[in-house]
């Protein structure tokens, strides 16, 4: 019997192979895809191990690899992703000071060398080709706003600037390369946040004078021999916010292909100037700050507005990446245990404008607070494929390939609200009659049973499928939909004709047109019409011409 994995991999090969890997740097083939962000030295050992020990607090090194990551492929495969995040593969500085080390990859001291806590150049050219068998993608995370130096001084000290060792940095070994020493004081006054340093006493973190074209020129031939070398299809640019930002639009022309860069603020204007004028996609932190206020704090006006404000201010909301976890923010299981509220934030997250970026460790829901405790190893969960969370993420991935498949426009439409309840919000995305409709509770797993009508677009008598339950509901002849809710969870309805080929719902999964949906809709209903008259070989001769037709429509 074929897995859902070999299925997920046969689909992906050929997805892969069709579209090719120049296409599959640019940010229209990104949107169909969903992303699974991993931190290398948190996700996995080269032992394959699932109990080795990893204290988060201290912030040290854990031991995960490249090697590790091949390795647990099918892990991440098997919820459907299509693309993997690595943390930066470049060289960190070595050392230990009082909160740790740079397990996490983003205190760079050698552009050119590979972080050799991570594995080697081998190692990494096997994860890479590991990734693209699988019609994958993979996304490097990527610093390019500054280097690092371990000055370990007392907090307060005046010795920073006199304590970084240029020499020691590569390609950047002279100070003439950095922007002068001074420390961030107003991390909202973007002079001050762009022109001084991230770093503190301990690891400075020297800013790159990234204004000079010989600062540019060397990051811009760094990325893109990384890129060629490794064959890297996306990058995440780390810190965003405090890189000169007309670099941000040069270095992104420079590379070629999909970019974004984290802008960690909530406010609309910034993000969607940043989109607007920079970068072509950047995190959707303010989408992220409304998710939270719906499913802790049941403030579901704030985030049906924000969707409609978002559309309105941003060049291509569809472009932005969507994520409600992420290694530099509190878990939403350290907000709260309840598991449909994990459930119904991980269904916005997945289905709402975007390309999906999921933190390695949220299927698990894993429950770390603010870094370094968001940090976990993930191997100490057993890479748990039963949890609740993983089936869901899985089912979630399957509807959106579907849907692609139906109808490649489909993740350049927006998403808008349809229906907003004392405890409930539903939205609307793709065209009409073959729209996918999500019903989120913000009311949590210990709600009772109850029934909830509320107007659909569909026409009168169209059977629509809950894909979560397999729960089939008819539209009523007011275009009304009742649908029975329970314990908090979430729904996700999609026409019941347009399920066959989704993989859902015992369906088998297929790649199916929109066309060849149609088709096999009309076989049905005439061969059922001369089924009825009895003529059982009319039937059979109609529905063999079909699939002929079909086959034409294939080719």
């Amino acid at each position: 019997m074929v897995s859902s994995i070999d299925l997920w991999r046969y689909a992906g090969a050929i997805s892969f192979a069709l579209l090719g890997s120049t296409q599959a740097a640019k940010i229209d083939a990104w949107k169909s895809r969903s992303i699974y962000q991993t931190m290398t030295d948190r996700f996995a050992r080269t032992d394959g191990s699932t109990t080795a020990p990893c204290n988060t607090t201290q912030g040290l090194h854990c031991g995960g690899t490249w090697r590790g990551t091949i390795d647990r492929l099918d892990y991440i495969q098997g919820m459907g992703f299509d693309a993997v995040m690595v943390s930066p593969i470049v060289e960190n500085v070595d050392g230990h000071v009082s909160y740790g080390e740079a397990y996490h990859g983003y205190w760079p001291q050698d552009l050119y060398s590979l972080n050799s806590k991570f594995g080697t150049h081998q190692d990494l050219l096997d994860l890479s080709e590991a990734v693209h068998k699988r019609g994958m993608y993979l996304m490097m995370d990527t610093v390019i706003n500054n280097m690092a130096s371990m000055t370990n001084l007392p907090t307060g000290s005046s010795k920073v600037a006199s304590e970084i060792d240029y020499q020691i940095l590569e390609p950047f070994n002279s100070s003439s390369y950095f922007h002068p020493y001074c420390k961030i004081t107003d991390w909202n006054n973007y002079t001050n946040a762009q022109l001084c340093q991230t770093g503190d006493e301990k690891v400075a973190l020297p800013d790159l004078f990234t204004e000079h074209v010989e600062v540019q020129d060397m990051l811009e031939k760094w990325a893109q021999k990384m890129i060629s070398t490794y064959s890297i299809d996306g990058l995440r640019i780390d810190a965003a916010k405090h890189v000169n930002p007309d670099f941000l639009l040069k270095f992104g022309d420079a590379v070629g292909m999909f970019m974004t860069g984290e802008v960690m603020q909530r406010e609309v204007d910034i993000i969607c100037d940043y989109q607007n004028r920079y970068i072509q996609s950047v995190p959707n932190y303010p989408i992220y700050y409304s998710m939270l206020n719906a499913f802790t704090l049941g403030n579901t006006t704030d985030l049906a507005n924000q969707v409609e404000v978002m559309k309105n201010s941003c060049h291509d909301v569809t472009g932005l990446v969507s994520f409600s976890e992420n290694h530099d923010v509190a878990r939403f299981g350290s907000m709260t245990e309840d598991i449909a509220l994990a459930k119904n934030i991980l269904t916005f997250t997945m289905l709402f404008d975007g390309i999906p970026m999921i933190y390695q460790g949220q299927e698990q829901h894993l429950k770390g607070g603010g870094p370094p405790l968001c940090r976990e190893a993930i191997w100490l969960s057993n890479y748990d494929t039963n949890s609740e969370l993983y089936k869901l993420i899985a089912k979630l991935n399957a509807i959106r390939k579907h849907i692609y498949r139906l109808d490649p426009d489909y993740f350049s439409m927006q998403t808008y609200p349809v229906f907003r309840g004392g405890s409930e919000l539903g939205f609307r995305k793709g065209i009409e009659g073959r729209q996918l409709l999500s019903l989120l509770s913000t009311q949590g797993s210990k709600s009772s049973a109850y029934n909830l009508t509320m107007p659909v677009s569909f026409l009168g008598g169209t059977v629509v499928t809950d894909i979560l339950n397999c729960v089939n509901y008819t539209v009523n002849a007011r275009s009304e939909l009742t649908i029975s809710m329970d314990k908090g969870e979430p729904r996700v309805l999609f026409p019941a004709e347009m399920m066959p080929g989704s993989g859902l719902c015992d369906y088998p999964v297929v790649n199916v047109s929109f066309a060849e949906l149609k088709i096999e809709s009309a076989s049905a209903a005439v061969s059922a019409g001369w089924k009825a008259t009895g003529n059982t070989m009319a039937a059979m001769m109609f529905s063999a011409a079909v699939s002929m037709t079909s086959l034409v429509v294939l080719l």
